[in-house]
């Protein structure tokens, strides 16, 4: 390759993809603009991006994440006509462009080949891996659009593939950009509640049907909007979930939770261990481990006082790393739980593996299940699944008498639920301490 030649190749190549970069896209985008609008014309944009691909890096390390972007750049170029323009637009994003008989239809079609062929199995540093992909579409409709414009709109579209549940193409339309705005605004509201002490911690108690005695608490983050009052964590925990604003929030409440457990020590009050729940983007991350194990030294707490819970689909994201995380959280003495037991997809060889505690039942099981046969048989088989497994076994959202002696009846005597015990604040706490 001359010189010159190669001087250009790097001025509009990605060089770990050998794509066309951000440069290249951006200028040919221009000119298909211009000459379709001459030609009244359409253009397509398809935005992509790779919803596990930071999981990718930080468990299976940068070579691996490498490697992934290389195989989707090779997938992308094989499902492209030839007048398409394919290029790495930065990070784990890609983007496309269609030029030759655009149409919506087209352009979806376009999009579902390329989940389609992202769904298969990718192998990265020898282990297999599934890859989702969040498509965003926009066309320009032989209108007069600008090049950012059109980009902004497919990004927009992508997101609201996310929100959709991943792995799925979206076409833009005029209601996603008010939704998105209003995402972009929550997600400042978050940063700023976490600045100026918006949030703060309610308990629920765990008890012991038989005696009543108070085992554990479950701590329960709470939004106190300056102008909107109480935001559910429903609203909340999802957008933040999409960001690393769900690190900064977890963190939050396990520094709160074990500065609550000091303030009670300190003075004279008998304490039990606090149960906090971790996001799977936080659990299978790098900093984990050492964060809880400096807030346990700062506050000068043993590890026991400290019980982290876990949904059942946190251990569809890469069930090798859960599994050194809990294991090395173990060894701080801390209890791990799976919470909301029933609702995921569990293996038991994968809950054989795991380094687990305890075993909390949906609350789905429990509310009918002194009414219908079929949930009092999922309650049976999760208590005699842990039981064979040596776990503890909690109920929670139990909400009436019948309820409880349902549960008791078949072997669970640990509870949690407003029949019980609503979440309280500290000081109501104190009382049952």
């Amino acid at each position: 390759m001359k010189l010159q030649e190669r001087l250009k190749f790097l001025a509009y190549s990605d060089p770990l993809t050998s794509l066309y970069n951000r440069t290249y896209f951006m200028d040919s985008l221009v000119r298909a603009l211009t000459v379709s609008e001459k030609k009244k014309e359409s253009v397509g944009v398809l935005f992509l991006d790779l919803d596990k691909f930071k999981l990718i890096n930080d468990t299976l390390g940068h070579k691996a994440g490498d490697e992934l972007l290389c195989e989707v750049a090779r997938r992308l170029f094989e499902v492209a006509d030839e007048s398409d323009v394919v290029a790495r637009w930065g990070g784990d994003e890609f983007i496309f462009m269609m030029t030759e008989n655009v149409s919506t239809n087209h352009l979806m079609s376009r999009a579902n080949q390329i989940l389609e062929v992202m769904r298969e199995t990718f192998v990265l540093s020898g282990q297999d891996c599934s890859v989702p992909v969040s498509i965003g579409v926009a066309c320009s409709y032989e209108q007069t659009i600008e090049a950012d414009k059109l980009i902004q709109q497919a990004d927009i579209a992508m997101y609201c593939a996310k929100e959709k549940g991943r792995d799925n193409a979206q076409l833009f339309t005029q209601e996603m950009a008010s939704l998105v705005t209003q995402k972009f605004g929550f997600d400042k509201e978050i940063h700023d509640a976490l600045a100026s002490e918006q949030f703060s911690l309610v308990f629920q108690p765990k008890v012991r049907m038989e005696k009543g005695n108070l085992l554990g608490l479950e701590a329960l983050i709470r939004w106190h909007h300056p102008s909107k009052g109480f935001v559910s964590p429903g609203e909340f925990i999802p957008i933040a979930e999409e960001s690393n604003l769900i690190i900064k929030i977890d963190e939050w409440v396990i520094d709160t939770a074990l500065k609550q457990q000091k303030t009670w020590r300190d003075a004279g009050i008998k304490i039990v261990p606090i149960a906090v729940n971790l996001s799977g983007r936080h659990l299978v991350s790098e900093s984990i481990v050492g964060y809880i194990s400096q807030k346990l030294d700062f506050y000068n707490l043993p590890g026991s006082l400290l019980e982290i819970e876990i949904t059942e689909g946190v251990l569809l994201t890469d069930i090798q790393r859960c599994i050194e995380v809990m294991t090395e959280l173990k060894a701080l003495d801390i209890k791990i739980s799976i919470d909301d037991f029933g609702t995921g997809y569990s293996s038991l060889n994968y809950l054989r593996r795991l380094p687990l505690n305890t075993l909390k039942i949906d609350q789905s099981f429990i509310e009918e299940c002194d009414k219908h046969t079929e949930d009092v048989k999922i309650c049976e088989t999760i208590i005699s699944l842990a039981n064979g497994l040596d776990l503890i076994v909690i109920a929670e959202g139990v909400e009436t008498a019948s309820q409880a002696e349902t549960l008791k009846s078949l072997g669970c005597e640990i509870f949690q639920g407003y029949f019980y015990h609503k979440p309280m604040k500290s000081d109501e706490v104190v009382k049952l301490l």
